[in-house]
C-alpha cells in the first residue's frame, strides 16, 4: 500500500485541495467588508501562512510529479523529487500545528474547532502533509542532518520578524514570544532557543522514522550511510 503511486496520488490530490483552502482562506477574502479583518500585507508576518504556503507549493510539485509517473504506466515507488526539503517542510508545519495547540489557542473551546479557517491552516492540512510524509516516503533517504536543515526556514523566520520589527514603527509582532517590544531581545531570544530545540527534538524523531522499516527483510533501525541525502534502493 505505501508504495502504490495511485493510492498516493489519491491522498495528495486530497491534500493539495485542503492545503489550498488553507491557503484561501488564510487571505481572509472571505472576511473583507463582512465585518473582519480585510486583506493585507500582515498575513505575510505569520508564520502560520508563510508554513501553509510553502506546504502548499511541496504538495503540487510531489503530486504533479506521481501522476506524471502514473500516467506512464508506473504503479508502485515512492517520491523521487525535493525530498530533503519535503523533510524541512514536514517539520516546519508539524510546528505549526504544535504551537497553535499548546502555546497560542484553546482547543478545549467549541468556537475553535467550528471555525474552518483554524482548522484548516492549523490542523487539516499540516496533519495531511505531515501523515503523507510518514506513510508514503521512502525509508532510509535522510540524511543525519536533514533535521539540522529544518531549523534553516523557521531563523530565517524569525530574522525576518525581527527586521519588520526594526523597520516598521509600532510593529505589531505576531507572537508574543517574538514580540521584542514586551520581552526584550534577551528573553526573545530565549524563546527562540526553546523553539530551535523543540524543532531539532521533533526534526530527530522524524528522521528515526525515517530510518525504521523493513530492511534486508527485517524490521530494524538502518543508520547505515546515514550521511548522504539519499539513498539509492531498487525500489525507489
Amino acid at each position: 500500500m505505501r508504495k502504490n503511486l495511485v493510492v498516493q496520488l489519491i491522498y495528495r490530490i486530497v491534500l493539495c485541495c485542503v492545503s489550498f483552502l488553507a491557503c484561501l482562506l488564510s487571505l481572509r477574502v472571505f472576511y473583507a467588508g463582512q465585518g473582519g479583518q480585510p486583506m493585507s500585507w500582515e498575513i505575510l508576518k505569520y508564520y502560520t501562512n508563510l508554513s501553509n504556503y510553502v506546504v502548499f507549493v511541496v504538495s503540487i510539485a510531489v503530486t504533479v510529479a506521481t501522476a506524471a509517473r502514473v500516467l506512464k504506466g508506473e504503479r508502485e515507488g515512492y517520491n523521487r523529487i525535493l525530498r530533503t526539503f519535503k523533510f524541512m517542510t514536514t517539520v516546519m508545519i508539524l510546528v505549526t500545528f504544535l504551537v497553535v495547540i499548546f502555546l497560542l489557542n484553546s482547543p478545549a473551546k467549541a468556537s475553535y474547532w467550528l471555525d474552518i479557517g483554524n482548522m484548516s491552516y492549523h490542523c487539516l492540512a499540516p496533519l495531511l502533509f505531515v501523515l503523507d510524509y510518514i506513510l508514503f516516503e521512502k525509508k532510509g533517504t535522510m540524511s543525519v542532518f536533514a533535521p539540522l536543515y529544518s531549523l534553516i526556514l523557521p531563523l530565517i523566520y524569525v530574522a525576518y520578524i525581527f527586521i519588520l520589527g526594526a523597520a516598521i514603527e509600532n510593529f505589531e509582532y505576531p507572537y508574543f514570544f517574538l514580540n521584542v517590544h514586551e520581552l526584550g531581545y534577551g528573553n526573545t531570544c530565549l524563546w527562540v532557543l526553546v523553539l530551535v530545540l523543540i524543532f531539532t527534538v521533533l526534526g530527530y524523531l522524524l528522521w528515526l522514522w525515517n530510518r525504521f522499516g523493513k530492511f534486508d527483510g527485517k524490521w530494524k533501525f538502518d543508520f547505515s550511510n546515514i550521511r548522504h541525502t539519499v539513498r539509492e534502493r531498487n525500489e525507489a
